[in-house]
């Protein structure tokens, strides 16, 4: 079995990676993290100092994988669902949804604007959003068809118009579905 390498990000991934977490106020992750790159995937992991210096006095070990999967680097950052949790701290690219809405959505549906609850000012057309429930939590990611002014209006007028769609979910794992490969 080949030992599984991992890397720190090049340059090039370094600026994918920390355009994405700025683009959620999460750069403050890196202050007492590291990242690693999986080479064979491009999966980004999460691993705390300590655990990086556990690794490198063990260079022989087996790996699967080592921290939290975040996403996987390309052309762009993907978030992964576990990464949502760790990197998306504060309230951008968020909307949030009804208990119904939040249900649909974890059945892998897109979102129409009459589940909208609230949406964050900074989301635009065709961004990726952070969906959530009322109590905050994050379901998914899902892609945004139009801007938070477009969305409350739409909410009034076109209720049943679809104005978030499904990318990944919480459900996916259950489903056992094929989980994004982009956005």
């Amino acid at each position: 079995m080949d030992l599984i390498r991992l890397r720190k990000p090049s340059r090039k991934e370094n600026r994918i990676i920390g355009k994405a977490l700025a683009a959620y106020g999460s750069t403050i992750f890196l202050e007492d993290n590291v990242l690693l790159v999986r080479e064979d995937t491009k999966d980004v992991y999460g691993l705390s100092k300590e655990l990086e210096c556990f690794l490198h006095n063990f260079p022989g070990l087996n790996l699967r994988c080592a921290g939290i999967k975040l996403g996987e680097v390309g052309k762009r950052f993907r978030f992964s669902i576990e990464g949502t949790f760790f990197l998306a701290k504060k309230d951008r690219k968020r909307v949030y949804t009804s208990n119904k809405g939040e249900m649909l959505f974890l059945y892998g549906r897109d979102i129409f604007a009459s589940a909208i609850t609230k949406c964050t000012r900074d989301v635009e057309e065709n961004d990726t959003v952070m969906v959530c429930n009322g109590r905050g939590d994050i379901l998914g990611i899902g892609k945004s068809r139009f801007s938070w002014e477009r969305i409350g209006h739409l909410k009034r007028t076109e209720p049943d118009r679809v104005v978030v769609e499904n990318l990944v979910d919480r459900g996916e794992y259950l489903r056992g579905e094929k989980i994004y490969n982009a956005f």
